[in-house]
């Protein structure tokens, strides 16, 4: 009778606290609470349900730094870089961000004004030799004539313009601070004068940030200090994404490896959503529904699930794997950027404890997860889409079979490549083909660059994909991801 007894007060709690959440809500956040319910509970739950039980079994991963080895592999030599943190021109995070990896991709691809030759020549100094410990062999032909070729229409187009030209331009920093400064004061609003009809623009606004300015400085595109470019790199906060996370994702896997085995963006949501061809079809309205219904913790993944799978190093019970086990290198990487995700974590849900004080705890989760909402469905508009496409994935080996620059531009599908508008809204991530070829170069940059860069493309007989239009676009993520 007392177990039964606790059970109804249980009961009665929980229904207390659903109504108090409905009436934060505004109704169109309705159907997502039992969602989010199940998100957030399995969050919270976690430490008890997952970490506890694989702590005892011995399970957890905690890579150390000292086992890290101090070697950078580039087209089959093995460099020890720490010699050159100080004096690269990129900064120490670039470098250190991929200690202990084959980085051939990231070499060739970033490095746009300068002669590789020049470049190779001057990494003779730090080649070591690794004894029998051979270099893996490499994936894919990073450089090719068809790459050569780009680079050249590239440096030729910002020939003369000075140093940085090919950075942010000035007009659009003052627009992206205008976006900053507005966004926290409308955070200053929902958070002290119950401005609640300020939530859908801070989660566009913050969005917007993500796209823009968080993504261009991760890739040292925002502005020449690779300083800057850091601290910048956070100016989505508190509803932007981990920085030190996406590093690991977007940079050293995404750009390297676009729709292939380590390509994690393919196995987020695996096995709810699975994203290759051919597997985890359903009927197409349960599908949309479970899109929207996943898409809208997108964020919330990207800045809490993921670095703290990351940080920890347990097996999902879902998936049956550790977070982002495809990377080759994730080991090295976890441990070495493991004290930024942590304060970055620490910071946010600093933030949180600001929001539930202020607000109260279940309106404070309630305003949280509905910018956070508006917020991923954009990001997930704006940075999924243009992959996730049937086109975007060939037949069989095709993909493994092109160069580095040609599979940037067969896994990519761009849209409304000529707007303004889209090209603005979008912080220039309508452009992904160009974007992933020249990641170095500001997004805002592209559309300008974009006929040289078709040009070139028409020269070599590469096929561009672009969108007929816009629902052609989203319906071809919607029917693939089915």
């Amino acid at each position: 009778m007392w177990f039964g007894g606790e059970l109804l007060s249980l009961g009665a709690i929980f229904v207390d606290v659903w109504a108090s959440a409905f009436t934060h809500l505004h109704p169109f956040y309705y159907a997502f609470v039992p969602y989010w319910t199940l998100i957030l509970g399995a969050l919270c739950l976690s430490p008890l349900t997952v970490l506890l039980p694989q702590l005892i079994k011995g399970e957890l991963s905690w890579p150390s730094k000292e086992d890290v080895r101090n070697e950078w592999i580039i087209h089959g030599k093995t460099y020890d870089l720490t010699p050159f943190y100080d004096s690269h021109p990129g900064g120490s995070w670039a470098l250190r961000a991929a200690k202990g990896s084959e980085c051939t991709g990231l070499f060739e691809s970033y490095h746009l004004f300068i002669d590789r030759e020049v470049l190779l020549k001057m990494l003779d100094r730090y080649e070591i030799d690794t004894g029998d410990r051979k270099a893996p062999e490499l994936s894919m032909v990073f450089h090719d004539d068809f790459y050569a070729d780009l680079k050249a229409s590239v440096r030729e187009y910002f020939n003369g313009k000075g140093k940085g030209a090919h950075k942010m331009t000035w007009p659009y920093l003052t627009y992206n601070l205008v976006a900053w400064a507005t966004m926290w004061s409308m955070i200053y609003g929902i958070l002290f004068k119950d401005a609640l009809w300020c939530i859908p623009f801070v989660g566009y606004l913050s969005c917007y940030l993500t796209g823009s300015i968080m993504h261009d400085a991760s890739h040292n595109a925002l502005v020449s200090s690779p300083t800057w470019n850091r601290i910048l790199s956070h100016a989505a906060f508190p509803y932007g994404i981990n920085v030190t996370a996406w590093q690991i994702q977007h940079i050293m896997s995404h750009h390297i490896y676009t729709n292939g085995e380590e390509d994690v963006d393919l196995f987020h949501f695996d096995p709810i959503v699975t994203l290759k061809k051919g597997e985890g079809h359903v009927n197409i309205v349960l599908h949309v529904i479970r899109l929207l219904l996943v898409l809208s913790t997108a964020v919330v993944h990207l800045a809490i699930a993921v670095p703290y799978g990351l940080l920890f190093g347990q097996i999902d019970p879902v998936p049956g794997h550790r977070m982002y086990d495809r990377v080759k290198a994730i080991n090295a990487h976890r441990a070495e950027l493991r004290r930024e995700m942590m304060i970055e974590l620490a910071a946010l849900f600093a933030y949180f404890a600001v929001c539930w004080y202020q607000q109260g705890l279940i309106k404070g989760i309630c305003v949280q997860m509905s910018i956070f909402t508006i917020s991923s469905y954009i990001f997930s508009f704006f940075t999924q889409v243009s992959h996730l496409q049937e086109e975007c994935f060939g037949e069989g080996d095709d993909l493994k079979k092109l160069s580095f620059a040609k599979r940037q531009v067969a896994t990519s599908m761009d849209f409304a490549t000529d707007s303004f508008f889209w090209s603005l809204a979008s912080g220039g991530l309508n452009t992904q083909s160009i974007h992933h070829c020249f990641p170095s170069v500001s997004a805002t940059q592209l559309r300008d660059l974009y006929p040289t860069f078709r040009r070139v493309c028409r020269k070599h007989g590469v096929e561009l994909k672009e969108a007929r239009s816009m629902m052609d676009f989203i319906w071809g993520f919607v029917q693939f991801a089915n």
